[in-house]
């Protein structure tokens, strides 16, 4: 082989690792999640492929899953799975009512349950649940685009205006074990 072939043959396998499912597949692979309920969340314009790899991986083990990702690039359904389509860079409608179908899965956790969350690029658009009129924080993403500002100044901004961004999602899923609690010692008790 040449120079040239084996910088070839290095690139392509260097490209190979980096796609969305092969990431996936390495993380997921060979680990075990518990005896509870296995739910999925995937965002951003990788969501598809990355939630199609671990539907894929978890079979049957995986109850239900939520996939957000750009409009156009969804290639099918995925089983458990799903699946909004939504604005980037500027969150819509489909984006919105992804993420709650997202937030409402796992409304009812267990401690016993797990999540796997997926995020790609164009997460931060496609996941979104705001703390502000809709039309507001769209009118922001689109003046914070038009100023040139980049991915980390407007997440910044938009993390402050967000029911999701900020850990605040891992924060919504843990709250449902103290939700779920609450409710069975309130109907033990009346």
């Amino acid at each position: 082989m040449s120079i040239h072939q084996d910088a070839q043959t290095i690139i392509q396998q260097a490209l190979q690792a980096c796609l969305p499912d092969q990431a996936v597949r390495r993380a997921l692979e060979q680990k075990d999640f518990g005896p509870g309920k296995l739910c999925l969340v995937a965002a951003g314009k990788a969501a598809w492929q990355m939630a199609s790899c671990a539907a894929d991986l978890l079979g049957d083990r995986l109850q239900a899953g939520v996939v957000v990702t750009k409009h156009g690039h969804s290639m099918g359904n995925i089983p458990h799975c799903a699946i909004w389509e939504g604005g980037h860079p500027v969150p819509d409608e489909g984006s919105f009512r992804g993420t709650r179908a997202a937030m409402e899965l796992v409304q009812d956790l267990a401690p016993q349950d797990t999540v796997v969350l997926l995020v790609s690029g164009g997460g931060s658009a496609l996941f979104e649940a705001p703390l502000v009129p809709q039309e507001e924080l769209q009118s922001i993403t689109q003046s914070l685009l038009a100023s040139g500002a980049d991915i980390v100044e407007m997440n910044t901004i938009r993390k402050r205006l967000s029911a999701v961004k900020g850990g605040r999602f891992a924060q919504h899923c843990a709250r449902s074990e103290e939700r779920r609690v609450g409710k069975e010692c309130r109907s033990r008790w009346s």
